[in-house]
């Protein structure tokens, strides 16, 4: 049964690797058939657990919750989410990332050759993006901004991996291809969270010493919550301009350059919507930005739900002494600021970081990963 198990497991993350990329890669899948497929592999290997009658109750509170979100939401969404991590609570989410990331590069390396050849989508895209023409690469998806983040995650996955293995050159050999990909989309907010992960990948190879990785544990909690506060505060107090563009005033026109006007857009949404306890259905406005999607899409008990995920698994990795782990969450919640990937775990690296026991995990300093 265990074997039956995991083998659902991993035919449910081939499921879950698909759909996080047909809307930008590839079109062709049909997606609610590949979900529910995959819900189905997650739900297998749950009842597959030998000790599943032990855990009942667990799995009972899972499915309440699921399917109470799925009839206020019409989206199971959140019941997929529940599924995984019930079906992955032995696995080891070094496995899961390297899956992903190996998947999702060969995925991106087959899109890329096909719009070469011209049997696929475009090489580029020349159209307004935002204020003025310009020509943005996508190298066979549908849109620079889905190619940016795909590029961005799967540098952060590999990093993740393999990151430890690579001697100093090879750390900025790939920042440089990943920052030159990023340019080539005209990803802003891509080059800023490049940079930022490279120097978080650089700096945890110093520390030495429990002290010092205890204030770069410290420094992360604080980020984080600076970051949550000004997208919450941006929602409330950023104000445009008073001709009506984008721009704003003084540091609100700094980081809504960088974020391609995302913080104009999340205030009008605030100012024309009030947040909602479950989330509205169908809801198309401020799509691009994690955190005030996830509050207005899936509402505010789902957001707050997931603020105590993202600081467990930051805590709990800590404790692990996986420094490359905090550097990866701290990178996708940075990248929140530009798009909609929270909710959704084949995107986002964070749900991936909370697989697996609390305390069988290799420790990374030992084993060097």
């Amino acid at each position: 049964m265990a074997a039956i198990g995991k083998a659902a497991f991993w035919a449910g993350m081939i499921c879950e690797l698909l759909v996080s990329v047909s809307g930008y890669a590839f079109g062709g899948y049909h997606e609610p058939v590949i979900i529910v497929l995959g819900m189905a592999f997650f739900s297998v290997s749950i009842l597959a657990e030998p000790e599943w009658k032990k855990n009942w109750k667990l799995y009972l509170i899972g499915a309440v919750v699921g399917l109470g979100y799925y009839y206020l939401q019409s989206s199971a969404l959140i019941l997929r989410i529940i599924l995984i991590l019930l079906a992955g609570r032995k696995q080891k989410p070094e496995q899961v990332v390297k899956f992903f990331f190996w998947g999702t590069l060969g995925i991106m390396l087959i899109a890329g050759i096909l719009s070469f050849l011209g049997l696929h989508n475009t090489v580029s895209l020349t159209q307004n993006f935002r204020h003025e023409e310009e020509t943005r690469y996508c190298f066979g998806f549908y849109h620079p901004n889905g190619f940016s983040f795909f590029v961005f995650r799967t540098m952060l996955l590999g990093l993740y991996s393999y990151g430890n293995r690579l001697p100093a050159w090879g750390l900025l050999a790939v920042f440089a291809a990943g920052e030159f990909m990023l340019f080539l989309s005209g990803s802003k907010m891509g080059l800023a969270a490049g940079i930022c992960v490279i120097v978080g990948f650089f700096l945890i190879r110093t520390l030495k010493t429990p002290k010092s990785r205890k204030c770069f544990f410290g420094i992360g909690i604080g980020l984080m919550v600076l970051e949550i506060l000004f997208l919450l505060g941006s929602m409330v107090w950023f104000q445009p301009s008073g001709n009506g563009d984008m721009t704003g005033k003084g540091m609100w026109q700094i980081f809504n350059e960088i974020t391609t006007g995302r913080l104009y857009f999340i205030h009008a949404t605030f100012e024309k919507y009030p947040i909602p306890l479950w989330g509205y259905r169908g809801f198309m406005e401020a799509t691009e930005v994690g955190f005030v999607n996830a509050l207005y899409n899936q509402g505010c008990i789902f957001a707050i739900v997931y603020l105590i995920a993202l600081f467990y698994a930051f805590t709990k990795k800590y404790r692990q002494k996986d420094l490359p782990a905090l550097v990866l969450i701290l990178g996708f919640t940075f990248y929140a600021m530009a798009e909609a990937f929270l909710p959704y775990f084949n995107k986002n690296g964070v749900w991936m970081m909370l697989l697996g026991p609390e305390a069988e995990h290799k420790n990374i300093e030992e084993t060097g990963k």
